[in-house]
């Protein structure tokens, strides 16, 4: 390398940490310097996370080690700032930026911020008529816009995006229209999808995996997918049991689309591959179980436990990620189950029973709707920031 772009090694890094670890990648391709430099003093290995955002209503987050079971660590944003988001709802996380989304606004105010520096950028308001926003200003019910969100990554360009779908009961907006925002742009583009694209309302309703981003719609297993390369929206192929979008649930399972399915007593978990859906996990939900109780003169009772799978972010590593919540009195507990060769079955399912307790991670104090995947990052956020003070 030629000497007039020599720098400091610890300026260098502090330009390195800035990037998005995909781009820190590819800058190992520059020198050997660069590369040693960059695994010595980055995270370049998307493999190496070991955290997750747990998310639940009302605003609380927890950032969870998984690799230190028990723990559960402060969300890592100022006081003043995590005051500011304590009651929005967290629609993804990428590269260590998260995108908010702020419910009490019409349409949802969106937010994209870094908890490591504290930075945050407020997108433009979704375009909304003034009669639109009268009618929301005037409608007493809580409107959970975040359900209609997605946060994504390009990776082909560098580029990260918000997409927004209208839900089966807007009226503010064409059926046939799904949102977009690109963060270095100025304002949303409409982009026309041909059909009707609205989604089912749910907390695990809308899941973004490589580039493209699915929904629920109405329709019995019927799933969409909005390629943000091409801007395009087409359908998948159905899923591979009779489903009702009220017992689905989108999942991201080591970079493919997976769909939950529920039953009374189980949920199977099926993955999309080569365009065909194969079963890979089975979850018995519905546990019975022995508590001794103190105040009943130590007398056994029955009582029971609810299991439910962590979503979307459903794996992490060799492990899969179950929720529960063992009494009314006591926190929602995050277990962590290790994938092996005992686990499986004769056709390869993972099948996680009634006695398979699990480890668990982490005591929680409030009922937890998703999990996302989490790596610190000190990417600015000052550029995008730039390009909307001045327009």
């Amino acid at each position: 390398m030629d000497s007039s772009w020599d720098l400091p090694t610890d300026a260098l890094v502090e330009i390195l940490v800035r990037l998005p670890p995909n781009a820190r990648r590819r800058l190992r391709l520059v020198c050997q310097h660069w590369r040693e430099l960059i695994d010595r003093r980055t995270v370049t290995d998307m493999r190496r996370r070991t955290k997750i955002i747990a998310v639940a209503e009302g605003g609380f987050t927890s950032v969870i080690d998984l690799l230190t079971p028990g723990s559960s660590l402060l969300w890592p944003i100022n006081t003043e700032t995590s005051l500011q988001y304590s009651m929005m709802s967290i629609i993804g996380s990428c590269n260590g930026l998260v995108c908010l989304c702020d419910d009490t606004a019409p349409g949802g105010a969106i937010t994209v911020a870094n908890p490591s520096t504290g930075e945050a950028l407020r997108l433009p308001p979704l375009p909304m008529s003034g009669a639109a926003a009268h009618l929301y200003n005037n409608n007493n019910s809580n409107r959970k816009w975040h359900q209609t969100y997605s946060f994504a990554y390009h990776h082909g360009t560098g580029r990260y995006k918000v997409v927004h779908v209208p839900c089966h009961f807007d009226r503010f907006w064409q059926p046939k229209i799904v949102h977009m925002f690109t963060l270095g742009e100025a304002s949303w583009r409409d982009v026309y999808t041909g059909t009707d694209a609205r989604c089912s309302l749910g907390s695990l309703s809308l899941v973004e995996v490589d580039a493209t981003v699915y929904w629920l719609t109405e329709d019995a297993g019927k799933i969409m997918a909005f390629d943000l390369k091409h801007e395009r929206v087409t359908r998948t192929e159905p899923v591979a049991v009779p489903s009702m979008s009220s017992t689905c649930r989108l999942m991201k399972v080591h970079g493919r689309l997976a769909v939950a399915v529920y039953d009374d007593d189980s949920a199977m978990v099926w993955v999309l591959e080569d365009e065909s859906w194969s079963r890979h996990y089975i979850l018995e939900t519905h546990v019975q179980r022995q508590r001794e109780m103190w105040m009943m003169m130590m007398q056994q009772e029955k009582w029971s436990m609810r299991r439910d799978l962590a979503g979307p972010h459903l794996v992490h590593g060799g492990y899969l990620l179950t929720l529960t919540c063992e009494s009314s009195r006591r926190p929602l507990v995050l277990y962590r189950h290790k994938i092996s060769e005992e686990t499986r079955s004769q056709d390869d399912v993972v099948l996680v029973r009634h006695k398979d307790r699990g480890e668990v991670v982490s005591h929680l104090m409030a009922s937890i709707y998703k999990t996302f995947p989490y790596i610190e990052s000190k990417e600015s956020l000052s550029v995008y920031n730039a390009v909307l003070t001045h327009n």
